[in-house]
């Protein structure tokens, strides 16, 4: 149907119909388009001067008719941020909307008749919409009231995941690990008390292993792969829980101006502390590849790692951020008298800087990062567990000679300065194309080495389907390039490859078949029962998000 309007109307959401009489067409969509303003949420804005209103110019060719109706009926309200957003279309139901919400007002000043009666037709008009709308705020009021009275916490969300992994790995003369199916299950207990901080409590129980380190109490164990190059990136190595449900992650985020600062005790991680590393390749698949560059980002030992940092956003285009990160500190109940340097600021600990780039539509990132490492150093024989090569200065995830470093015993200090550029650009919304190079420099008792890495990660999003995503991804692991000791203590070049397609079958299901691979895995180096060559691994990931 078509109706003419006046000359200028007041809108409740904070338009205005400075309209010209005309002859306005409404569809059957209607409905859909006043859900998507009612849901905006935004509080209304009382204008006593048209001049309040930002993007509202004496140019405009409804200017004067704003100017007497705000004058005159004082019954226009804008947004928040004080514009007024005249162009948006307008249909029956903001219309009535924008009558019901000024009635009042014209009523208490309108003193002719003929106004009256214009409010009477306008009434009329309009009633069944008038009605629907009365009938939605009551339903919304409540709805609000029951949620009030049954809600979990009026400070904390409860959100969840559960993720199953279906995997194994096959490698030279016969190695296969056998199938493993086992699953990690978490809670996550986000809790605001302003509004803008974040205190973020996880619990968590983890019994996925990578294949190949599943049997390994010391590399001269059991067969496997000789590098936690081949890890998956949710294990429970890499995630630091265990079989039983314990607490994962504490840590609390707060701001102060345009400065974000993080401190926790549990699993802190660099990536926690920074905004963006640069990558729009994060699959969580392999180890590796779901991290642009080893010794940086998201390399701490999780189970214990406490520590602080910042992030400072300089203007919309730059960020600067530093951490600090203890990775076996106090937190793990250690005897400070027995050890003095499980301090937290002892001999275990990791310090980061990062200057990161976005441009104005964030389809090009950037990050250049530099990271201080020192601890002890790798025991290749017995390594105090499985799956902890984070608990020393080597870069880990990559060869066993990257571990180790240049020691002479485990009892050995390494230290590392680590220099890492990651660079990622959304060549449009179906395609993504990611690197990153790592170089690092290792010191020990036993002299200096460099280790190496690097990364392309290639993604396209919505292919086939909506949500569904292709990744492609090829690079090095982190392996010896040179050795102040000699051509002996270095690495052939290991290389590592991976392919994997996302399903999203609901906006909380998904399901990701993959296969990731890495050549020559011990660059060179046979140790123990641990055999030199390439290993494939086929993975089965099934997520639950709630």
């Amino acid at each position: 149907m078509s109706m003419h309007v006046p000359a200028a109307l007041w809108m409740g959401t904070g338009l205005w119909l400075g309209l010209a009489p005309a002859t306005i067409a409404f569809d059957a969509s209607t409905i859909r388009q006043v859900n998507a303003i009612a849901n905006e949420d935004l509080p209304a804005a009382q204008v006593t001067s048209i001049t309040q209103l930002s993007d509202v110019r004496p140019t405009d060719w409804a200017y004067q008719a704003l100017q007497s109706l705000v004058e005159r009926y004082g019954c226009i309200v804008g947004y928040p941020d004080r514009t007024y957003r005249g162009s948006r279309a307008l249909t029956r139901y903001e219309f009535a909307a924008g009558l019901n919400a000024c009635l009042d007002k014209v009523i208490e000043f309108a003193a002719s008749k003929e106004d009256l009666d214009t409010l009477k037709k306008l009434t009329e008009e309009f009633q069944s919409e008038l009605a629907t709308l009365r009938g939605r705020v009551d339903g919304l009021e409540a709805r609000v009231t029951e949620l009030e009275a049954t809600q979990f916490s009026t400070t904390t969300k409860l959100q969840g995941d559960v993720l199953f992994s279906l995997d194994r790995a096959f490698g030279p003369s016969g190695l296969d690990t056998g199938t493993s199916f086992s699953q990690r299950v978490g809670l996550d207990f986000n809790t605001s008390f302003t509004g803008k901080d974040l205190l973020k409590t996880r619990l968590e129980t983890n019994s996925i292993t990578s294949p190949g380190l599943r049997d390994l109490n010391g590399f001269a164990a059991g067969a496997g792969i000789p590098s936690p190059g081949a890890a998956l990136a949710y294990d429970n190595a890499a995630t630091g829980a265990d079989p039983n449900f314990t607490l994962n992650t504490l840590i609390y985020q707060f701001p102060v101006g345009s400065v974000n600062f993080t401190v926790g005790t549990s699993n802190v991680q660099v990536d926690d502390v920074f905004s963006t590393n640069g990558s729009f390749y994060a699959p969580e698949l392999s180890y590796f590849f779901n991290n642009p560059v080893p010794g940086i980002y998201n390399d701490a030992d999780t189970s214990n790692s406490a520590g602080a940092g910042f992030n400072w956003q300089i203007n919309p285009n730059f960020n600067l951020g530093l951490a600090y990160i203890n990775q076996q500190g106090p937190t793990s109940g250690q005897n400070l008298e027995a050890d003095p340097t499980a301090g937290v600021f002892g001999a275990d600990s990791q310090t980061t800087a990062q200057l990161a780039f976005k441009n104005d539509d964030g389809t090009f990132i950037g990050a250049l990062a530099y990271a201080y490492r020192k601890g002890p150093a790798f025991d290749p024989v017995n390594p105090d567990g499985v799956g902890l090569p984070a608990q020393f200065g080597g870069v880990s995830y990559g060869t066993v000679r990257s571990l180790i470093g240049p020691s002479n015993s485990p009892t050995d200090l390494i230290s590392s300065n680590n220099i890492g550029l990651s660079l990622g650009w959304a060549v449009s919304e179906n395609f993504t194309i990611s690197g990153s190079y790592g170089i690092s420099f290792l010191s020990g008792s036993a002299g200096s080495s460099t280790v190496q890495s690097w990364n392309i990660g290639l993604t396209f999003p919505n292919l086939f389907a909506d949500g569904n995503e292709l990744g492609l991804a090829i690079g090095q692991i982190p392996y010896v390039t040179s050795d102040s000791r000699g051509a002996a203590f270095a690495d052939s070049g290991p290389f590592a490859f991976e392919v994997y397609y996302k399903l999203q079958l609901t906006d909380n299901i998904a399901i990701t078949p993959a296969l990731y691979a890495v050549t020559n895995a011990g660059g060179g180096l046979t140790l123990g029962n641990l055999a030199n060559g390439d290993y494939w691994v086929p993975v089965l990931k099934t997520e639950f998000l709630f």
